[in-house]
């Protein structure tokens, strides 16, 4: 492979000494024939993540970066994308834990002059039983894995959990927008004018596999999803309306909006979702969630 560029890894942490040794070591251990930094960044942690990312501190290619209260992923990745200056920034969420192949197997798409960014995959940690969302989260009509590989994908697939882009674009779009301090919304935001400026220019690669240690239950990851609906999505809609449409505007506050997300088609969705767990029965209540959340905020307002 004769692109062989600098690599910078960010990592946010917050709460996640459970889990952050274990993707720390993964990251760690790549095999890779180039400089890579690792910048860890604590966002708050309210546990002792702050002391294990200090011991981690005595590698000379290991950064930590402390922030005193939390400011969200935002804010955290900004300050390890300020901190580095390699030549490609590879984002990992500190509940991953990857491959030692990882960084080969995002360079290797990178190496594409007309590529500019790469997501990877997410998987259900080896060994671990998967629950009705797991299976719905790892699914392959899910995200990126639908478009596939050698072929640019949008910007709604185009998360940051396990991420490389090229460094120069930030000098086109600049870096996370820090006003969006809750869950969900900062890395479609980016995604946008990420894509905007470079159309063709996204990929996915199956390769560049995440082990995901985080398990929730449906219930759970819809009180999140309930949340970003309610704190960012309409943000994101005003910001950028001519993709109201791919946001899920159009479910909002439309007829065939209320006619689909309402308390009785909710009710039967969950009763029969005791029945049968099944991928579509899953993204209904996932999505009914983000749709109330975006009601709950206008009402609000």
């Amino acid at each position: 492979m004769n692109y062989c560029p600098t690599v910078d890894i960010i990592i946010p942490c917050y709460n996640v000494a459970h889990i952050v040794e274990k993707c720390f070591e993964s990251v760690l251990n790549q095999e890779y024939d180039n400089t890579v930094k690792i910048y860890l960044v604590n966002d708050g942690s309210t546990d002792n993540t702050a002391e294990l990312l200090e011991s981690f501190s005595n590698r000379s290619n290991v950064y930590v970066i402390q922030h005193e209260r939390n400011k969200g992923l935002a804010s955290a990745r900004n300050s390890g994308m300020k901190a580095g200056n390699g030549d490609v920034i590879c984002f990992l969420d500190s509940d991953m834990v990857v491959k030692q192949h990882w960084i080969k197997a995002l360079i290797k798409v990178l190496s594409d002059h007309n590529v500019v960014g790469v997501i990877g995959d997410s998987k259900i940690p080896d060994g671990e039983t998967a629950n009705p969302l797991d299976n719905y989260l790892y699914d392959k009509r899910r995200g990126a894995r639908q478009v596939g590989e050698d072929k640019p994908i949008n910007f709604q697939y185009f998360l940051f959990n396990n991420t490389a882009v090229k460094r120069s674009v930030f000098e086109i779009i600049d870096l996370f927008d820090e006003n969006i301090t809750t869950y969900g919304g900062e890395d479609t935001e980016l995604a946008i004018r990420l894509w905007e400026a470079y159309p063709e220019s996204l990929r996915y690669s199956s390769e560049a596999v995440g082990e995901h240690y985080h398990k929730r239950s449906l219930d759970e990851f819809c009180l999140s999803m309930f949340h970003y609906g309610k704190s960012n999505l309409s943000s994101l809609i005003s910001q950028y309306p001519h993709y109201s449409n791919e946001l899920g505007g159009q479910w909002i506050h439309s007829v065939k909006g209320y006619c689909l997300f309402n308390p009785l088609v909710r009710w039967g969705a969950r009763k029969t979702y005791r029945i049968c767990d099944c991928f579509w029965l899953i993204r209904y209540l996932v999505v009914d969630a983000v749709i109330r959340g975006a009601r709950s905020s206008l009402v609000e307002k």
